[in-house]
C-alpha cells in the first residue's frame, strides 16, 4: 500500500499542484513573521458596519490603538485616497514609530504607533483552533491519499486540504491590520488567503462529484474544472456590481477584498443540490449513508459558519462567537469523511483512518469543552487574559480525556472490528443463538452469521471436509481477496475449515482476530462433526428410500407386464376348458371356482401394484391425480347421506410443477389422499381446501371446517402413515386443531438440493 510503487502511481500534475499549494502557504506564513505590525487588527472586510471606514477590531497589549478607532491616515496618508491604487506599499521594519491619524469618540487626533515584530507564539495561543482544524484536515487527506494514490476522492481531498491550508494561514490564521493597507505585503497576503478559500467550495464540490467513484467521466471532469472556475466567475460578477453601486475605492476595496463572499451564498445549496441527487441515486447502495453524512457535514458546518460570523457581522459588526473559534464549525467535514470512509468502507481505508475519527471527534468534544468552561468562566468572573490560566483549563481537560479515549477506541473498535476484542462474548452470543436452533441443518449457518456479525467480518464460511473432499456448508457474505482458513477438529480428526474473508485493506488478520476465531473453532468443531454425521445420514436415508422406490417400480413392472398378463391368460384358458366340458358338470364347476380364485388373485395383485406406486402418477402426473381424485371424493360424498351437498373440495395448487423425485409425489399424493379421506369420514365438514407449493421445499396444508380434532386420539393408521411418510424423506407432518376451527395437516417434504 505504501512505498515508490504507490507513489508513481500518483499524476504529477496533482503532486505539483500540491506541493505548490503548500508552498503558497510557506510563503503566507514567512512573510507574516518577517513583517513588522502596528498590533490592531481592523474590522472584517464583509462587515456592514465598517464598509468605507477603517474600524480597528482589536488590539494587543501596549498599542496607542484602542477598539474601535477608525484609522483615517498613516504617516499623513490617507487611506481612502491610498487604497485607491494598489494597496500595500514600501516596506516597513520593527521598531520605527509611525503618525496615525484617527477617529476617537468622535475628535480626529495624532497617535504614534511603534511597530514590532508579529507575536508568533501570541498568536498560536490564540487561533489554536485554525491551526487544529487545519492539522486535522491535512491528517485525514494525507492518510486517504497515501492509501489510495489513484482513487478520485483522495485526490479531491488532498486538494481541500492544501488549499484549506493556504485559507487558514493566509486570511485566518494572520488576520490584516491597519497597516497593512498603506505598507508591506501583508495585504496581498491576506488577499491570497481569501482567493484560496473561495477555492475551498470549488475543491469541496470537487469531492462531492467525486465521492465515491472510482473513475471520472469525462463529464464529471468538466464539471469539477467549471466548480474551480466558479467562485471567480461570481468574484467578477461582484467586481460589475461593486463598481455600479459603491462610489468611494474605500468601500470598493471592503467588499472586493472578500472574493469568497458570492461563493457563500451560491455554492453550499450546489454542493447540497449534488449529494442530494446522488444520494437519490445511490439509495439502497452501500455509499447512500456516508453521501448522506458528507451532506450533513457540509450543510451543518456551513450553516453554522452562517449564523454565528457571517449574518451577525454583516448586520452587526459582531460575531456571535470570537472569530479564533469559527474555524471549530468546519471540523465535522474531515470527521465525517472519515466516519463515512470507517462505516461503508467508501475507499477501502478504514484501518488506517480509525484512529483519526477517534481523535477527531475526542479533539471535537474537548474543544467544546473547553469553549463551555472559558465562557462560563468569562460569564462569572470575567475574560481569562492569562495564558497560563488558559493552559492550566487546556491541561485539566486533556488529562480528563484520557479515560474518554480509551473508552471511545474501545468503541470505534468493536464498531469497526466486533467483538473481536473480547472472545467470551462472541462464544457466548454464539451459544445463545444455537440453543434458539432447533434443526441441525441450520446451526452451521448461525454459527456464520453470528460470529462474521460480530467480528465484522465481510465474508464467512464452513466448509466440511469428508473422504478428502471439502464443500460449503454455509456461508455469508461475498469473498473478497485471499481467504483465511482454520482448520476444524473434533477429538483430533478433522472435520472441516472455517474460511474468512479479510476486511478490506487487511492483508492478514490481526492477532485479536485469530485469537477469537480460535476461540470459535474450538467450538465449532463439534457442530460441525454432528453436522456432518447429520448429512451423512440423510443421504443414506436418501439413498434407501430412492433404491426402494426403484426397486418398487421394477415389482410393478414386474407384476404389470409378466404376472399380470399370464394370470389373464390363464383365466382366459379355465373359461374356454370349461365351456368344453360344460358349466354344469362336474369338472366344469371346479374350472368355475378356480377361475373365480384366479380372478381374486389378479384384483389383489392389482392391489399390491397400486400400493406400490399409484400408476395414476406415471400416466397423467401428481396434479392431474390430485384433481382426479379430490373430484371422484367429492362426488362419492355428494351422492351419500353425510351432508346436503357434500364436500366442497377447493384444490390451491400451480398449474404446472417441476419433475418430483419419485418418492416425493408418492409420498406427496399419499398425504393428499389419505387427509382428505378422513375429512370424508370423520371431519363432518362441508368444505376442505388443499394447497400445495414450492419453495425451497415442497408443503402441502389440508385443512377443513369440520369438527375438529376429539380430545384424546387413539393414533389411527391413517395418521401414522402420513407422520412416517414424511418422516422417512426427512421431513416432517403435523396434524393439529386450526385456530378457526376443524383440522389442519401441515407437511413439509425435502427436495434435494444442490450439492446435496
Amino acid at each position: 500500500m505504501f512505498g515508490p510503487a504507490g507513489v508513481r502511481r500518483v499524476p504529477a500534475s496533482l503532486l505539483l499542484l500540491t506541493f505548490a499549494l503548500f508552498g503558497v502557504a510557506g510563503w503566507c506564513v514567512w512573510s507574516r513573521v518577517a513583517s513588522p505590525t502596528d498590533g490592531a487588527t481592523v474590522s472584517p472586510a464583509n462587515s456592514a458596519v465598517s464598509i468605507g471606514h477603517v474600524i480597528v477590531s482589536a488590539v494587543e497589549p501596549g498599542t496607542a490603538l484602542r477598539l474601535g478607532d477608525e484609522v483615517l491616515a498613516i504617516e499623513g496618508q490617507e487611506l481612502a485616497e491610498r487604497v485607491a491604487t494598489l494597496p500595500g506599499g514600501p516596506p516597513v521594519s520593527a521598531g520605527e514609530t509611525l503618525t496615525y491619524t484617527i477617529l476617537r469618540d468622535g475628535d480626529r487626533r495624532d497617535v504614534r504607533v511603534t511597530l514590532h515584530h508579529f507575536p508568533l507564539l501570541g498568536t498560536v495561543a490564540d487561533w489554536w483552533p485554525m491551526l487544529l482544524v487545519g492539522a486535522l484536515l491535512v491528517t485525514t487527506s494525507i492518510t486517504v491519499f497515501w492509501a489510495r494514490p489513484r482513487d478520485p476522492s483522495a485526490h479531491a481531498t488532498l486538494l481541500t486540504s492544501a488549499i484549506g491550508v493556504v485559507t487558514i494561514v493566509g486570511a485566518g490564521f494572520f488576520p490584516l491590520t491597519a497597516i497593512d493597507l498603506v505598507a508591506g505585503n501583508q495585504f496581498w497576503r491576506h488577499y491570497t488567503g481569501q482567493v484560496a478559500f473561495a477555492l475551498l467550495w470549488g475543491a469541496v464540490t470537487h469531492f462531492a462529484i467525486a465521492f465515491p467513484a472510482t473513475t471520472l467521466t469525462r463529464r464529471q471532469r468538466w464539471q469539477i474544472i467549471a466548480g474551480y472556475l466558479g467562485p471567480f466567475v461570481l468574484y467578477g460578477l461582484l467586481w460589475l456590481v461593486t463598481y455600479q453601486v459603491l462610489p468611494t475605492p474605500l468601500e470598493r476595496l471592503f467588499v472586493l477584498i472578500v472574493p469568497v463572499l458570492p461563493a457563500l451564498f451560491v455554492y453550499p445549496p450546489l454542493i447540497a443540490t449534488l449529494l442530494v441527487r446522488k444520494f437519490l441515486r445511490e439509495r439502497g447502495e452501500p455509499t447512500a449513508q456516508s453521501i448522506l453524512w458528507q451532506l450533513v457535514a457540509v450543510l451543518g458546518s456551513t450553516g453554522a459558519y452562517f449564523v454565528m460570523w457571517v449574518v451577525p457581522v454583516l448586520t452587526t459588526g459582531k460575531p456571535l462567537v470570537p472569530y479564533e473559534m469559527q474555524a471549530l464549525g468546519f471540523m465535522t467535514v474531515p470527521v465525517a469523511m472519515s466516519a463515512a470512509v470507517l462505516r461503508h468502507r467508501a475507499l477501502n481505508i478504514e484501518v488506517a483512518v480509525s484512529r483519526t475519527v477517534v481523535y477527531g471527534a475526542l479533539t471535537i468534544g474537548a474543544v467544546g469543552l473547553y469553549v463551555a468552561v472559558v465562557s462560563a468562566w468569562s460569564a462569572l468572573f470575567g475574560p481569562i487574559t492569562n495564558v497560563w490560566l488558559q493552559a492550566v483549563i487546556a491541561a485539566g481537560i486533556a488529562v480528563l480525556s484520557q479515560p474518554v479515549r480509551a473508552r471511545l477506541q474501545s468503541l470505534i473498535n468493536r464498531r469497526l472490528y466486533g467483538d473481536r476484542d473480547d472472545p467470551y462474548r462472541v462464544v457466548s452470543s454464539l451459544a445463545s443463538r444455537l440453543e434458539d436452533t432447533p434443526a441441525v441443518a441450520s446451526m452451521l449457518s448461525e454459527i456464520v452469521e453470528t460470529v462474521a456479525a460480530a467480528l465484522r467480518l465481510p465474508h464467512m464460511a464452513i466448509e466440511i471436509q469428508a473422504r478428502g473432499r471439502s464443500e460449503t456448508a454455509a456461508s455469508v457474505g461475498t469473498p473478497t481477496g485471499e481467504l483465511y482458513r482454520m482448520p476444524l477438529t473434533y477429538h483430533g480428526e478433522r472435520v472441516g475449515n472455517l474460511v474468512v474473508g479479510r476486511r478490506s485493506a487487511q492483508r492478514e488478520l490481526t492477532r485479536p482476530d485469530r485469537i477469537a476465531l480460535a476461540e470459535v473453532a474450538r467450538h465449532a468443531g463439534a457442530a460441525v462433526y454432528t453436522a456432518r454425521l447429520t448429512r451423512d445420514l440423510r443421504r443414506s436415508r436418501d439413498r434407501l428410500v430412492q433404491a426402494r422406490e426403484m426397486e418398487r417400480r421394477r415389482i410393478l413392472h414386474e407384476l404389470h407386464d409378466g404376472v399380470g398378463p399370464t394370470l389373464a391368460a390363464v383365466a382366459l384358458g379355465l373359461d374356454v376348458s370349461r365351456r368344453t366340458v360344460g358349466d354344469t358338470t362336474p369338472t366344469g364347476e371346479l374350472l368355475g371356482r378356480l377361475r373365480d380364485e384366479l380372478q381374486a388373485a389378479i384384483v389383489e395383485i392389482r392391489r399390491l401394484a397400486h400400493g406400490l406406486r399409484p400408476p395414476v402418477l406415471d400416466r397423467i402426473g401428481l396434479i392431474p391425480a390430485i384433481r382426479e381424485y379430490a373430484g371422484a371424493l367429492a362426488s362419492r360424498t355428494a351422492g351419500g347421506d353425510t351432508a346436503d351437498g357434500g364436500v366442497t373440495i377447493v384444490l390451491e395448487v400451480p398449474s404446472s410443477m417441476p419433475k418430483l423425485p419419485a418418492p416425493v409425489d408418492v409420498a406427496a399424493y399419499r398425504i393428499i389422499c389419505e387427509a382428505l379421506t378422513n375429512v370424508t369420514r370423520h371431519a363432518e365438514a362441508n368444505s376442505c381446501a388443499v394447497r400445495l407449493w414450492i419453495d425451497d421445499d415442497l408443503h402441502i396444508e389440508v385443512v377443513d371446517d369440520g369438527i375438529g380434532l376429539p380430545a384424546v386420539t387413539n393414533g389411527g393408521v391413517g395418521l401414522s402413515s402420513m407422520r412416517e411418510r414424511a418422516t422417512e424423506l426427512g421431513g416432517e407432518c403435523l396434524v393439529e386443531a386450526d385456530h378457526d376451527g376443524g383440522t389442519r395437516v401441515f407437511a413439509t417434504l425435502p427436495l434435494p438440493k444442490e450439492g446435496g
